[in-house]
């Protein structure tokens, strides 16, 4: 799970990533990328409606909150919100944690020898 100080929880916060963050695709997973003036990086979680109904959208969230928690110290310093796909439910636990590996080295968030 990931700390408190390591989230993103506020809607002005996921809005304003949205509209100046950088974004990185994948085949599953969009990833938006704002520089953060806090100490720590700060992410967030996005599934909408169209990838399930409540149940599915819980499961994809805690899998990705799962694999981001493991990665955190050695992301750099940004606010981070990942974006899933609906085709992100046909996905296995490791092809969900390469994906979000890719697009971290992908966007330059963490270094390529991870």
């Amino acid at each position: 799970m990931l700390k408190t100080e390591n989230r993103l929880k506020k809607r002005k916060e996921f809005a304003y990533i949205y509209k100046k963050g950088v974004k990185t695709y994948g085949q599953n997973i969009t990833c938006y990328k704002v520089p953060s003036k806090y100490p720590t990086p700060r992410i967030g979680f996005s599934v909408s409606n169209k990838v399930g109904k409540a149940v599915v959208r819980n499961k994809v969230k805690r899998r990705m909150r799962a694999i981001v928690s493991e990665i955190v110290p050695q992301i750099k310093n940004c606010n981070i919100v990942f974006v899933a796909h609906p085709s992100i439910v046909n996905l296995e636990f490791d092809q969900i944690k390469n994906e979000i590996k890719s697009l971290l080295i992908k966007g330059k968030i963490i270094d390529e020898n991870i």
